[in-house]
């Protein structure tokens, strides 16, 4: 429960500022202090795994995003289906011996070893020749998106119609110039070098971002066991319960689920464990920014207005905003404040507490 937990917090907190809420119930409609006795805050030690970015991941991002969408299909014959070929098929599912809704295609291309099919149906077509067809008797995941389906045995014909190769180009000054006319977003680069930077540069805001939530996750723990809490305002906790259910439905959405597809599927939760889920979570998280609020208060760490206006203008030039005017209606901007403090109480904790790094690849 811990993993599901965590997941849905980070994919909270990457959103509370920029999902405007309907609750009025903020941090500066109370006095932090009377809802958190904080135990110590200072000194706290934590053990964070320091990430690296991985070997091949610069090399296998441009592949993915610059080069396959060039890549030619070439005729291959005289040969069966092999790893890394794409195989165009015609193919059916049946359950109890039934066509599925779903199960069935034609003249579809499939990377062999794409992970697009369910495990076994890539595998089963290597050494398939043209025109062969082949019955897999396979088994869908559980939990999976349909749930009629999830656990349970099927059996897919599948013919091979044709066999190519994908040969992607070479990486050149001159492709990178194209990809960027083409609306590609290469980040500015010119040059197949200057396009590497970027793709690192990714990468290591990705594994830095990671290696900080970590940092704060262990010393926000260990702080609010060492504090004693009342019960935060219900209203307060219902506007994170919000904010989390808004950020998860986002996600789903996104790949074409509904949020209970998408929490079955990827949290192993039916609607009554993820509701609870987000109950927990929402006021795990008001506590937390409490807890944040009276350490800022004691430290004087609450942002100035100067700050916040740094804030709203380094908002309004990443999202390409053309006015504060249009930034505050679609941002909340108590939240923003309220992250603002978070990210001032963090450094601080940091600064005065004894963080340990044990190195380890970022996957």
């Amino acid at each position: 429960m811990k993993r599901k937990i965590c997941v849905a917090a980070a994919a909270f907190a990457s959103s509370l500022f920029l999902t405007a809420c309907g609750s009025k119930e903020y941090l500066k409609d109370i006095k932090a202090e009377k809802y958190v006795t904080l135990g110590t805050y200072t000194g706290i030690e934590a053990t964070v795994n320091k990430l690296e970015v991985p070997e091949g991941a610069v090399d296998s991002y441009i592949y993915d995003n610059y080069l396959a969408p060039k890549a030619e299909k070439v005729p291959v014959t005289g040969r069966a289906v092999q790893e890394g070929d794409v195989a165009n098929i015609d193919f059916v599912g049946y359950h109890d011996d039934v066509a599925f809704e779903g199960g069935t295609g034609a003249d579809f291309d499939l990377t062999i070893g794409s992970g697009r099919f369910i495990e076994g149906f890539e595998e089963g077509l290597i050494g398939a020749n043209i025109g062969d067809t082949r019955s897999l008797n396979l088994t869908f995941p559980d939990p999976y998106t349909n749930p009629e389906l999830a656990g349970e045995d099927v059996v897919f014909e599948v013919t091979v119609n044709s066999i190519s190769e994908s040969k992607a180009p070479a990486l050149t000054d001159a492709l990178v110039k194209q990809l960027g006319e083409e609306g590609y977003n290469v980040g500015g680069a010119q040059t197949a070098q200057e396009l590497n930077d970027y793709v690192y540069n990714l990468y290591d805001q990705s594994v830095q971002s990671t290696y900080d939530n970590e940092i704060e996750t262990a010393m926000a723990s260990t702080i609010m066991e060492n504090s004693t809490f009342r019960e935060p305002p219900e209203e307060m906790v219902q506007r994170f319960i919000t904010s989390i259910e808004n950020n998860m439905s986002i996600r789903a959405s996104s790949i074409g689920m509904s949020l209970a597809q998408y929490m079955q599927l990827y949290q192993g939760l039916d609607e009554a464990g993820y509701r609870t889920l987000f109950d927990e979570e929402g006021l795990r998280m008001a506590k937390q920014y409490i807890m944040y609020q009276a350490i800022a208060d004691k430290e004087g760490l609450v942002p100035t207005e100067e700050e916040v206006a740094g804030e709203v203008s380094a908002l309004m030039t990443i999202y390409g905003y053309a006015s504060e005017e249009d930034l505050e209606k679609s941002v909340d901007m108590e939240s923003l404040k309220e992250d603002l403090m978070r990210k001032k109480v963090v450094a601080f904790l940091k600064e005065n507490g004894n963080i340990h790094e044990t190195a380890v690849d970022a996957e």
